[in-house]
């Protein structure tokens, strides 16, 4: 079940980044991101009843769910905007993901204590170099 979940995120992102990058340029990007959030809406419903456990008390909801939301909005409009400014399928999310684990690695230890070992910051300098590799002219 661990590494299952990984492949259901790697599902979703790879459908996510083809879907996106074939929305029509002349859509308004806000206006793509209230269709796209109307059927997540909707296939969110149905899967409430397809995983039944769980509160679904509103007042357990708690900041996050705003930070999350300004998080997605964020996410969704960049690589929108990235794509339509000419990046390239093959490295734009790659690009995104190294930067974002090299913010989050830290950030962990810090608000978390999450320990960094030797092998994790090796594995920062190997993607920061992977990352100047993809996106050197």
């Amino acid at each position: 079940m661990y590494f299952m979940t990984i492949l259901v995120a790697v599902a979703g992102s790879v459908t996510y980044h083809l879907s996106l990058k074939h929305l029509p340029n002349t859509l308004n990007p806000f206006f793509s991101l209230v269709a796209i959030y109307a059927f997540a809406l909707l296939i969110s419903l149905a899967g409430m009843a397809l995983y039944p456990t769980g509160s679904r008390s509103l007042s357990q909801l708690n900041w996050s769910i705003l930070g999350a939301s300004l998080g997605i909005i964020g996410i969704e409009v960049g690589f929108l905007l990235a794509y339509r400014a000419g990046w390239s399928m093959g490295y734009t999310a790659l690009s995104a993901n190294v930067l974002t684990t090299l913010m989050l690695l830290p950030l962990g230890y810090l608000l978390y204590r999450e320990q960094p070992t030797l092998e994790r910051l090796a594995g920062m300098l190997l993607c920061s170099g992977g990352l100047w590799l993809l996106l050197r002219r």
